[in-house]
């Protein structure tokens, strides 16, 4: 869900239109919009125009809402579309990872290219096109997969793909009056999103700006989550903006002993890194963990099960050794 370009005229402007308080939590830009979670950020360079892989990798493994940057918990995930066949499907694959059925109608209004119905197309491919008037908005129950795959628009690019299913919502926004009454009633209808202490500090590391490393704070998230089973999302080494950590053997190695050595998990949350250890706390107290996860992290060890995926060498004896490789490799990062 990007701005992209829209020449003519648009939706309300972002400060006319009242935000949901699940959003109260994410910085503006100078024109006061909402810098979302799927967009890169790194210091004074906001990207409202393209998606984020790493970002949309760090909100795939803690299930977060790709607006917010808040959990699902039960609420639906929903995926805005402009065509009528893909919005009624049963099941639906998207580059864009879902979001709050509240954040998406937030979206419809002040969002350039949902809000309005002169909006143009801003990539390469298909920039000046003009998007359909009609927008479609489906609530669905689950998010069956997270996989990366060649993207429909740039056949040479491995993006993240979003697989969701369950339909249980649909909304067809035709006017803007009709996106102005579906947003009241969301918003008289909402509630706040609880989170604990330490759900808290995910989304918090991932949505402030990482002014001591100099890069967008989604890709530092993005390693943490590598680290506690991002490593194991199907097709992962070949997206954007992920060979730093694909490359780059230590990453995997401890993504394993994460999931296969007993104690290194629990051990690992004294690392140094706050977004490490932020990411390894919330593993480490889940009762269940997101469906997604679950299922990468449970692919995983039946590998390792069928001999395909070793720990590394040793179980404690390394944790030290493994912990210093990791602050190295931080500060090398100019992480602190």
């Amino acid at each position: 869900m990007t701005h992209g370009d829209s020449p003519g005229p648009a939706g309300k402007g972002p400060r006319s239109v009242p935000r949901p308080k699940r959003l109260e939590h994410l910085r503006v830009d100078p024109r006061g919009y909402p810098i979302i979670a799927t967009t890169s950020q790194a210091p004074g360079d906001v990207d409202f125009g393209a998606l984020s892989e790493p970002r949309k990798l760090a909100l795939a493994t803690f299930d977060l809402c790709a607006v917010c940057a808040l959990p699902f918990g039960e609420e639906l995930r929903w995926q805005v579309s402009f065509d009528e066949a893909m919005a009624k499907a049963a099941t639906l694959v998207s580059n864009e990872a879902p979001v709050h059925g509240i954040c998406a109608l937030y979206a419809a209004q002040v969002c350039p290219f949902v809000s309005s119905p002169y909006a143009r197309h801003g990539d390469e491919l298909r920039k000046g096109m003009k998007r359909p008037a009609v927008t479609f908005l489906t609530g669905f129950r689950r998010t069956a997969r997270v996989f990366g795959r060649r993207s429909g628009l740039q056949t040479s690019e491995s993006v993240l793909h979003f697989e969701t299913t369950d339909v249980e919502q649909r909304l067809t926004l035709s006017t803007s009056a009709e996106a102005i009454e579906a947003y009241q009633r969301a918003l008289e209808a909402d509630t706040d999103v609880v989170v604990d202490d330490i759900e808290r500090e995910v989304v918090t590391r991932l949505t402030e700006p990482t002014i001591e490393e100099g890069e967008d704070s989604g890709s530092v998230m993005a390693g943490a989550a590598w680290f506690v089973g991002g490593a194991f999302c199907p097709g992962i080494s070949t997206v954007q903006g992920m060979q730093r950590f694909a490359g780059d053997p230590m990453y995997t190695t401890l993504a394993r002993r994460v999931l296969l050595a007993p104690g290194f998990a629990k051990k690992f949350e004294e690392t140094e890194d706050l977004y490490t250890r932020a990411a390894v706390k919330w593993l480490n107290s889940r009762e269940h963990l997101p469906e997604i996860l679950a299922n990468w992290r449970r692919t995983a060890l039946n590998r390792a099960q069928r001999g395909e995926v070793s720990a590394g060498k040793g179980s404690g004896g390394d944790l030290k050794k493994s912990k210093r490789k990791l602050q190295s490799a931080a500060r090398r990062k100019n992480r602190r």
